[in-house]
């Protein structure tokens, strides 16, 4: 059933979070309002909106940020340099974040570094948007879609910004999406999964459209989910479930929770939808969940598994309309397997947390296997104490792969696949801005060490199994079976934790790697052979948490990098 700890203070209230490439640290980032508990070191006297984590120290490093960041977006370049983008109203000496694009690069260096994020005034969308969604695309560009020009309660046409665009823009955009003003009001934050033929799932109300990433229009139509609309302020969650070689990569989407209507009496919902969008045939598959829940936070951890935490049982998202929170997480096993049958259901109660997570929580699987959960803010510009308070403390939920009868099986990649990459010196917010340099390059500390594979490209990892001795058999990884989810004995995944604000986890996916070899090594590590992703259909390039599995049982994650 795992185990929670408290771990640490975030600074900053953590409406949203993405974990900072090849490194142990994580970035928050928060509304212009009194809820933050973090200074910027050159100024005391002025709040920090923004703060660099780092999960292994406990420590937060506050940044700047000069345009509102309140509900916004995000996502990497393929370099790993974090995107920022959207947000809302000017407050106080922060400018409007409307359209504003935010980089920010890794450090290596956590105590001394420079780098901090870069707001550039001539390079803004082409739309201002205020909950919209992002999402990776084959190519490393961002697909960045809907949202609203101010804030609102729900959306509709008189505010609505039914359009998408790229980054780096096309130049026809922002380009006009009717599905949008056809899903309203129901519609901000649009759930937005890459399949792997290199389309769109897009979700938005109670529907969903494939979308063409070539001609850029719709080429098919889904069956109505069931039930009330998912998104916000009703908000469910989306997560699209582990693209695995065992069944040829079939891509299957969870949608889960929601509250039943718009109204502080509003239950959540206990219902989860599953389609296989790339089916000749799709419809959704329905399964009840042991309990409602709306905002929940669906993340994917390195068995394959999904975990759902956060949220409430009663009203709807938004400040002050949520009460009686879900305290206790759910694992949802994705495959059929003798427990689920005999359980009959996939859904499994977890050791619960003894602190609310309502409005403005996030959860993200870090490198070590847990989950790292923080954030609640359901209060308007206040830091009163209430029934619900502004949430500071940082807590890791241990899933029970963790707690395994056998050590966790050892993963090594520096010595087969790692090269130094150039980079220039880490800059200064302005020398970036009097040097003109491009953001998408990014600043970083200079050469540093990556672990690099390609597209399609047999690579080398050493590991140690520690549960028994195997033959080449046991590890290969078995002919694909379109329909067969049963994830084999030993797996070796990518993982990308994405961008998590708002129950949205933006080009969060699990991708596994077909294993091609085995050789045992007496009195040295073993060797693993794999073969890279396919296309970056299926793994846009950039950088993801690569783990072996045995048995269920995960490794601790190493950062690797898929160039293009």
């Amino acid at each position: 059933m795992g185990q929670w700890d408290l771990v640490g203070l975030s600074g900053v209230s953590a409406m949203h979070g993405t974990l900072i490439p090849n490194t142990n640290r994580i970035v928050f980032l928060e509304k212009v309002q009194k809820s933050s508990n973090a200074y910027l070191p050159d100024d005391t006297s002025k709040y920090s909106w923004s703060v660099e984590y780092d999960i292994g120290e406990a420590t937060f490093r506050s940044l700047h940020t000069k345009t509102n960041l309140f509900c916004s977006a995000g996502g990497y370049r393929p370099d790993g340099t974090i995107i920022s983008l959207g947000g809302a109203e000017a407050q106080a000496d922060i400018a409007k974040g409307w359209n504003s694009l935010r980089f920010l690069s890794a450090c290596s260096n956590a105590t001394t570094s420079k780098c901090d994020w870069d707001i550039r005034d001539d390079i803004t969308l082409k739309a201002g948007r205020w909950y919209p969604t992002v999402e990776a695309l084959a190519d490393g560009r961002l697909f960045i879609i809907g949202g609203s020009s101010r804030g609102v309660s729900m959306n509709s046409e008189e505010v609505g910004v039914p359009s998408w665009e790229l980054y780096p823009p096309l130049p026809s955009n922002p380009t006009h999406f009717p599905f949008l003003l056809e899903t309203l009001p129901y519609n901000l934050y649009p759930m937005v999964h890459l399949m792997p033929d290199g389309n769109l799932f897009i979700f938005a109300n109670t529907r969903a459209v494939l979308f063409s990433t070539k001609t850029w229009s719709i080429i098919k139509n889904y069956p109505e989910l069931p039930g009330p609309p998912r998104n916000y302020p009703l908000s469910g969650g989306s997560i699209l479930l582990p693209l695995r070689p065992e069944n040829n990569y079939e891509p299957e989407v969870l949608i889960c929770g929601g509250a039943t209507d718009f109204s502080s009496r509003a239950k959540g919902q206990d219902q989860c939808g599953r389609i296989k969008p790339l089916s000749e045939d799709p419809d959704w598959i329905m399964e009840d969940m042991p309990f409602g829940r709306m905002m929940p936070d669906l993340v994917i951890v390195p068995d394959g598994s999904v975990l759902i935490f956060n949220g409430a049982n009663k009203g709807t998202a938004g400040y002050g309309r949520a009460k009686e929170p879900v305290l206790q997480p759910l694992r949802y096993q994705p495959w059929d397997s003798d427990e689920t049958k005999q359980a009959n259901t996939r859904f499994m109660a977890q050791s619960p947390s003894y602190i609310p997570r309502l409005y403005h929580s996030i959860a993200m699987p870090v490198l070590d296997g847990r989950v790292l959960v923080t954030g609640s803010n359901p209060n308007a510009n206040s830091m009163d104490w209430g029934e619900f308070p502004v949430e500071f403390r940082v807590e890791m939920f241990s899933p029970g792969y963790l707690f395994a009868d056998v050590p966790r099986p050892l993963l090594k990649a520096e010595t087969t696949i790692g090269r130094t990459i150039h980079q220039p010196s880490a800059l200064t917010v302005l020398e970036v801005q009097v040097a003109k340099q491009s953001p998408e390059r990014g600043q970083g500390d200079g050469d540093t060490n990556e672990n690099v594979i390609s597209y399609d490209t047999e690579f080398e990892i050493e590991v140690e199994f520690y549960a028994s001795v195997m033959t080449e058999s046991q590890v290969v990884t078995p002919k694909g079976n379109p329909g067969n989810y049963t994830p084999s004995r030993v797996q070796v995944s990518l993982l990308n934790g994405g961008f998590s604000t708002h129950s949205t986890h933006m080009s969060h996916r699990l991708v596994g790697l077909e294993i091609v070899g085995y050789k045992r090594t007496p009195g040295a590590l073993d060797r693993l052979k794999v073969k890279g992703p396919k296309n970056s259909a299926l793994a846009p390039p950039g950088w993801y948490q690569m783990t072996v599995v045995e048995n269920g049982v995960p490794s601790e994650g190493t950062w690797i990098r898929i160039l293009q």
